[in-house]
C-alpha cells in the first residue's frame, strides 16, 4: 500500500491518496462533502478487481488544507496522480470531475464509471434531466448559517426512500464527518456542480453510467438525456431500487456492474 503527499514534481502538498490492490489502476473519486471512507462497503470486493488509488479530494478529508478552487484547478491537482490506461470511478461530484479528466487526459484515461451523477448538474432550457439552480442556492445559503447540519442533511437526502440499515448509515456518516471537508471546498463544490457542463465534449472512451430510480439529486430521467449524447444505452444501468449512493445501500448489484465492465475492457 502506497499513501501519496507530492503530486507535483518536487512541490509537496497535502493531497491524501492511498494505493493498494493490484491489475490495473483503477482511480477513485468521491461526492461533495465526502472523502474516500465513503468506499468503504465495497473497498474489499474492488480491490479484488485492479489497483486502487483512494483519494481524497483537494479540501476534503486528510487534504481538507488544500484549495479545492474551480473544476479546471482541480483536474490540475490530480493530473500527476493518473497512471497510463487508468480507470476512473466518479461519484456525483467526483463524476464530473472524472469527465472533465477524461477530456484533459483522452490518452491517459482509457475508461469511466460513473456513479449517480451527470454531464450537467444544473437544468438549463434544452436539459431538464436535472437538479433546480434553487435546490444548489439552497444548500449554499444553508451552509453558511449551519455547516455541520447542512452536510447530515445532505447525507440524509441521499437515503431517502431507500430501505437501508439506519445504524450503519449513521456510523459511516460519522466516520466520514471525522474529516470534514472545509467550508472553502464545500462553497467551491456546490460553484463546481452549479456551472460544470460536460455536454459540449461528452468523453469518448467506453462509460459505464450507474444510476438510482430513486435519487433525489439525479433524476432517473438522465438515463434518456444521456442517450441525446450519443451514449451507448447498454451502458447505461439504473438500479430500480437505489438511490444517489448504489454502492453504499446495494452493493452486491453495484459491484456486479462494475467487474462486468471491468471484464469487457
Amino acid at each position: 500500500m502506497r499513501q501519496h503527499h507530492s503530486v507535483k514534481g518536487r512541490e509537496l502538498s497535502q493531497l491524501f491518496t492511498v494505493t493498494e490492490g493490484q491489475g490495473r489502476p483503477l482511480v477513485v473519486l468521491h461526492g461533495w462533502g465526502m472523502n474516500q471512507r465513503v468506499w468503504q462497503p465495497i473497498r474489499a470486493r474492488l480491490l479484488q478487481q485492479a489497483q486502487v488509488t483512494w483519494v481524497d479530494l483537494p479540501g476534503h478529508g486528510r487534504s481538507s488544507a488544500l484549495k479545492l478552487g474551480q473544476l479546471e484547478a482541480v483536474v490540475e491537482q490530480l493530473i500527476p496522480i493518473i497512471p497510463d490506461g487508468a480507470v476512473l470511478m466518479g461519484w456525483s461530484l467526483g463524476g464530473i470531475i472524472a469527465q472533465a479528466l477524461a477530456q484533459r487526459l483522452p490518452q491517459q484515461v482509457s475508461a469511466l464509471m460513473l456513479i449517480a451523477t451527470t454531464p450537467r448538474f444544473v437544468v438549463a432550457e434544452d436539459w431538464p434531466y436535472a437538479l433546480s439552480a434553487e435546490v444548489l442556492q439552497e444548500f449554499a445559503d444553508n451552509l453558511a448559517q449551519d455547516y455541520t447540519a447542512t452536510v447530515k442533511r445532505f447525507f440524509a437526502l441521499q437515503f431517502m426512500g431507500v430501505r437501508s440499515d439506519p445504524a450503519a448509515l449513521q456510523a459511516l456518516r460519522d466516520q466520514i464527518l471525522q474529516e470534514p471537508a472545509s467550508l472553502a471546498a464545500l462553497e467551491d463544490g456546490l460553484a463546481i456542480l452549479g456551472s460544470a457542463d460536460c455536454r459540449p465534449t461528452p468523453v469518448k472512451q467506453p462509460c459505464l453510467w450507474i444510476l438510482g430510480r430513486l435519487d433525489k439529486l439525479i433524476p432517473s430521467s438522465l438515463a434518456l438525456g444521456l442517450q441525446t449524447l450519443h451514449y451507448p444505452a447498454e451502458q447505461i444501468v439504473v438500479l430500480p431500487k437505489a438511490a444517489h449512493l448504489p454502492f453504499v445501500t446495494h452493493p452486491d448489484e453495484f459491484m456486479n456492474l462494475v467487474e462486468d465492465f471491468m471484464h469487457a475492457l
